[in-house]
């Protein structure tokens, strides 16, 4: 798609937002939102970027970023010595955007697992605190929420980075459950209103005949590894309290990518969020989710069946009972291929949204537990339902006529219109 085509759509859709359903002061908050990385909207001269602090801000949404690391320098590179600049530079950008903040409590210095204080190796920055020093990350953890008052929700470290027992093939649970413990605790006593949840574990699937660990949890999209559902069991049975279960996962497995077409893959994002609602009895976080692309060169970050993709997958949780999707990084880049909300600015080119931007925004407005979701009797338009307009997109790579409409949608097209 043309950068002339994308701009057009996104004008477009920009006029219907005009009518969205929710008003300032009366909205719920959003269900959707980002995961800020290295690279955003606060790394380039505000003229470069002023497509994406809109596509940010427009329509407030959900923005997490980490305590260390993805964009943010060492916030404690010596015991008691604290550096926060680059994470108020990170928080700064995400009120300016009225964003609903989060963050994740990943990132470790490196005095804390076995390096030396006052350096930063990042390439040990998957590396988990030592046992000796989890204490000493929940009073880290404490300073941050103390320092950023209305920060209301934290992430208790991510995909359990460092903490898998190779001597046992799994993943090692009791160790990051007294590492959430410890943060829970410290967190929970300087400010009572968080909302903490984990254990953010990668929920990786298998084909049928591939799988090393299979569960009971599987469908055409394949078989959910039992040891992440083993993570899940034993942090829920031993946690001190948690607000949300936070996981994330792809519709591929991991052995054969897509066992089944890219579209009815994207049904294990609901079957799984139905599962894990049963299992654990908390809201589910899709902390990070990716559609799994069809097979061949990755899909440019302004393929039009890129954004169709996401939205489906996004509707899928929702239909599962999700409370809440990040998107990671809004900003595009080559080495993660999937949906973003605006391309990499250059030195000749500023941002430029991309066509998933303002169908974000769109659910970031109109999207809560009780909107309505449906798919047309051949599966080939999905509508999401708000108050007063539908978000309808064309799942096919033919030209669609979404139910009750006259005009149709041109492949993996997406439009806003009035609810009839």
């Amino acid at each position: 798609m043309s950068r002339l085509r994308v701009a057009g759509a996104a004008l477009l859709l920009c006029a219907a937002l005009a009518g969205c359903d929710r008003t300032p002061g009366t909205e719920l908050e959003p269900v959707v939102g980002v995961t800020h990385t290295q690279d955003s909207a606060d790394d380039y001269p505000p003229d470069q970027t002023a497509e994406a602090t809109a596509a940010l801000g427009t329509r407030p949404m959900v923005q997490n970023q980490y305590l260390m690391g993805w964009g943010v320098a060492n916030p404690e590179p010596s015991p008691g010595v604290f550096d926060w600049s680059s994470l108020d530079q990170r928080m700064a950008l995400m009120d300016s955007t009225h964003g609903v903040p989060v963050l994740t409590l990943a990132g470790a210095p490196d005095w804390m697992k076995g390096g030396r204080a006052g350096a930063t190796d990042w390439t040990t920055l998957d590396s988990a605190p030592t046992r000796a020093h989890y204490r000493d990350f929940a009073a880290l953890a404490a300073a941050a929420a103390k320092r950023y008052p209305h920060v209301r929700y934290f992430q208790v470290w991510s995909e359990l980075k460092g903490l898998y027992n190779d001597a046992a093939n799994r993943w090692d649970y009791e160790d990051y459950t007294d590492l959430y413990n410890a943060v829970y605790d410290a967190v929970k006593k300087v400010r009572p209103d968080a909302r903490v949840g984990g254990p953010y574990v990668v929920l990786d699937t298998w084909s049928a005949a591939g799988s090393p660990a299979p569960s009971a949890l599987s469908g055409p999209w394949g078989v959910v590894d039992q040891r992440a559902l083993d993570v899940i069991d034993y942090w829920n049975a031993h946690k001190h309290g948690a607000d949300f279960l936070a996981v994330d996962g792809s519709s591929g497995t991991r052995d054969a990518g897509l066992t089944t077409d890219p579209f009815r893959a994207t049904e294990m994002f609901s079957a799984v969020t139905a599962a894990l609602r049963a299992r654990t009895q908390l809201p589910v976080w899709w902390s990070e989710f990716y559609p799994t692309q069809p097979d061949g060169p990755p899909l440019p970050s302004d393929s039009p069946m890129l954004a169709a993709l996401t939205i489906d997958a996004t509707a899928q949780a929702l239909r599962g009972g999700a409370s809440r999707l990040l998107l990671w990084q809004p900003q595009a880049s080559a080495d993660v291929p999937s949906a973003a909300l605006w391309t990499a600015p250059t030195p000749d080119r500023n941002a430029t949204l991309l066509p998933l931007a303002v169908p974000w925004q769109w659910l970031a407005a109109n999207v809560d537990a009780d909107t309505a979701i449906s798919y047309s009797p051949s599966g080939a338009v999905l509508e999401i339902i708000g108050t007063r307009e539908v978000l309808a997109v064309n799942l096919t790579a033919s030209s669609q006529v979404p139910p009750g409409q006259a005009a149709p949608l041109p492949p993996y097209g997406i439009r806003v219109s009035t609810r009839r």
